[in-house]
């Protein structure tokens, strides 16, 4: 009986074990995670809603304030600075000197040349009248030799005579046009030695001292026009045929703690930069003279290159684009996906505005677009994840 009893528990404990290896098989049979039911693989994505509302795209760019009228004044002439009038920050008016260099020299070349030509006015007063004297006593001669009187060869001699004192007088002639040109390039230079004010403005920068030695083309000082301030940014080649003269503009400059200021585009180039495929835009800003705005300011400005008050927008992270370069989103029905190529209206740096091809509330894959194919099966773990928190809220 012991015996009976014995073989009765082994036989238990055996159907126990048995189970348990049945069960971690049953497991065992079970497929991989990402894997459905019948084997179809599941791709994890991430997705977004398409929505519809107010949308606005701007651009920011940076820009530098400048003057209408901004020029770097400089010496036309060499030699020392002996005289500066102005120092920065100092109100000039049109035509005031602003300095003077040393004008000893060309005062010198001018006596010499002025010498010069008046010593070849004598020379040529004298081959006149050399010329006239000659002149007649060959109309005495001429009958003379006619008469047989005189040999041929004294009217030969006073013919030669003649020609020399004619080119005599066209020497003196010519000398005294030479130097009068000469006259009139070192009066002009010595205009060039007083540096004058080509326009109201004021000193923005001075480069060189009294007693300094300059050369032509040097810089003395810079000359602002500060009434007449603007701005100039540069727009990429995509944004650039949103940009018109009526574009809204807001402006904030960092000295001024970035207090945001209007402004009106003041000029647009006609073509773009070929270097660097960018539209340049000019800009005045309204109210710097309240902000006290100056030439050098950087400043930040963005312009409003569309609106719309009922747009359907997606975030950019969910374009896709082909190798053809057609444009297109993975859209998710019944947690499938399809290809879905779409076409842009307003495009901005985070969403873009969707004028065919998706509707509001439709779901477009966001993020885990590599695996995708036509009609892939997908679970959506951002879904779940707002689901499953929504659920834990609602049971606290």
């Amino acid at each position: 009986m012991r015996r009976l009893v014995m073989m009765g528990c082994y036989m238990a404990v055996l159907s126990m074990a048995t189970a348990c290896t049945d069960g971690d098989d049953a497991g065992d049979r079970q497929g991989p995670p990402g894997m459905g039911d019948d084997a179809e693989p599941v791709v994890s994505v991430e997705t977004v809603v398409v929505e519809q509302g107010e949308f606005q795209v701007t651009g920011d760019y940076a820009g530098e304030i400048r003057s209408e009228e901004m020029v770097e004044l400089s010496a036309d002439v060499a030699g020392r600075v002996i005289e500066m009038h102005v120092n920065v920050g100092d109100q000039v008016e049109e035509g005031d000197l602003i300095a003077k260099i040393d004008d000893r020299n060309l005062r010198q070349s001018v006596r010499e040349l002025e010498a010069s030509v008046r010593v070849s006015e004598a020379n040529l007063e004298e081959a006149k009248v050399e010329l006239e004297n000659l002149e007649s006593e060959l109309r005495r001669k001429r009958p003379l030799f006619e008469r047989e009187m005189i040999p041929e060869r004294e009217i030969e001699e006073l013919e030669r005579a003649l020609r020399s004192a004619e080119q005599r007088i066209a020497v003196a002639q010519a000398t005294i046009e030479q130097r009068n040109a000469q006259l009139a390039s070192v009066g002009e230079d010595l205009g060039r030695t007083q540096v004058r004010a080509p326009f109201d403005g004021v000193i923005g920068a001075r480069q060189v001292e009294r007693g300094s030695h300059v050369s032509p083309g040097q810089p003395l000082v810079t000359l602002v026009d500060d009434r007449e301030l603007y701005l100039t940014v540069r727009v990429p080649e995509r944004q650039a045929p949103r940009v018109g003269t009526q574009t809204p503009v807001t402006i904030r400059i960092g000295a001024t703690g970035s207090v945001a200021m209007g402004g009106e585009i003041h000029r647009i180039a006609p073509v773009l930069d070929s270097s660097t495929r960018t539209l340049r835009v000019d800009i005045r800003p309204e109210g710097s003279s309240e902000f006290q705005v100056r030439p050098g300011m950087y400043a930040r400005v963005s312009l409003e290159l569309g609106r719309a008050d009922d747009a359907v927008t997606v975030d950019n992270q969910a374009v896709q684009r082909s190798a053809d370069g057609e444009h297109y989103l993975w859209r998710v029905r019944d947690d499938r996906v399809e290809k879905q190529e779409v076409e842009f209206g307003l495009r901005g740096r985070l969403r873009s505005e969707i004028v065919r091809g998706l509707e509001a509330g439709d779901r477009v894959v966001l993020r885990g677009h590599e695996a995708l194919e036509e009609g892939s099966k997908v679970r959506d773990v951002g879904r779940q994840a707002e689901e499953q928190a929504r659920d834990d809220g609602e049971e606290s």
